[in-house]
């Protein structure tokens, strides 16, 4: 049942992220006006948005005028859906099965995973479009990290970190809340390699957005193993999630040089060379920041878990391993 509710919750927090997607990198605002159709203006009844239902039932296209609707829609608030349902089916947040189970997880804890998917969808979808990192949303996913971990130390007993990169070598002069030493030390590092392959390159090598991003995620994950993880995921899922979102705009590219050669009788096509080109385009690094880090933050502790014990015996003490507010499953009986 809890998972039915965060499911609802997700389409219906999707179709908003829909609204932020499109009105953010326009400079508009996400609350007026009222959602209505781009080409007619027309404004938009509840009817007309009701999440997945509306966009199937009106089969991708507006009521009024007839345009059609991108399928982007459906798939964000799919996407999110999905994702609000992994966060809350993570280990120790409901008891028995996980259907009927009753909840017994941390619900601040929650509210800020719920957040951090949400932030990384609008991120990952708007840098894909414009290449452009947004950074209102990079600040609120910064301070979803910070605001849980002065939670869990103030109200939960929670610990604050020596500011030690490796044992006995203290990093700063006083302990600090983790989520502060993994943003200012993770993002201090990017943005002196962003400094030095610019200056080798003559060129920017990193835009300084990601580099802010990968200290706000950092916030969300903790200073632990997990950040490195975060790093490895984020060439690995998001080159993959990257590369597939590129074949169907290759693939479109593709259909229309073909219909277009057509129409014209022209023997050459430039179908080929076309879709070739549209797949070979730079995948900015921000989509993959963002796949990497919805990955570490749900999986990345049973990863580094599993990656360890594959070299070692099985640890005596997981907690270190896993991002921030995040506790390793318990033992079987």
């Amino acid at each position: 049942m809890v998972l039915f509710v965060l499911f609802i919750l997700g389409i219906h927090i999707g179709s908003f992220l829909n609204v932020c997607i499109w009105r953010l990198p326009r400079g508009e605002s996400v609350v007026q006006p009222p959602s209505h159709c781009p080409n007619c203006d027309t404004r938009l009844h509840m009817l007309d948005m009701v999440p997945l239902l509306s966009q199937v039932l009106l089969r991708a296209r507006c009521r009024y005028c007839g345009t059609k609707i991108s399928w982007r829609y459906f798939g964000i608030e799919l996407l999110t859906g999905i994702l609000f349902v992994m966060v809350g089916a993570q280990p120790g947040n409901i008891e028995g099965n996980l259907l009927t189970g009753a909840w017994v997880g941390d619900p601040v804890r929650l509210v800020e995973q719920l957040i951090v998917v949400s932030t990384l969808v609008v991120i990952f979808w708007i840098d894909y479009k414009t290449h452009l990192i947004q950074l209102e949303a990079v600040f609120l996913l910064g301070l979803a990290g910070v605001a849980l971990d002065m939670w869990q130390v103030f109200k939960q007993g929670g610990q604050l970190t020596g500011g030690a990169l490796f044992a006995g070598s203290p990093l700063l002069p006083a302990p600090l809340p983790q989520s502060l030493l993994a943003m200012v030390v993770t993002a201090t590092i990017l943005w002196i390699l962003r400094e030095g392959f610019s200056w080798y390159y003559g060129k920017e090598a990193l835009g300084f957005g990601d580099v802010i991003l990968v200290g706000a995620i950092a916030a969300n994950l903790g200073w632990n193993p997990t950040i490195l993880t975060f790093f490895f995921l984020s060439v690995v899922v998001g080159a993959i999630v990257g590369v597939g979102l590129k074949i169907p705009r290759a693939t479109r590219t593709y259909l229309w040089a073909k219909a277009r050669a057509r129409r014209h009788g022209s023997r050459k096509s430039l179908a080929w060379p076309l879709a070739r080109h549209t797949f070979r385009k730079t995948i900015p690094f921000g989509p993959m920041l963002a796949a990497g880090a919805i990955v570490a933050m749900l999986y990345g502790g049973r990863i580094n878990e599993a990656y360890v014990n594959w070299l070692n015996p099985p640890l005596t003490n997981q907690s270190s391993i896993y991002p921030m507010g995040e506790t390793p499953p318990a033992p079987p009986p």
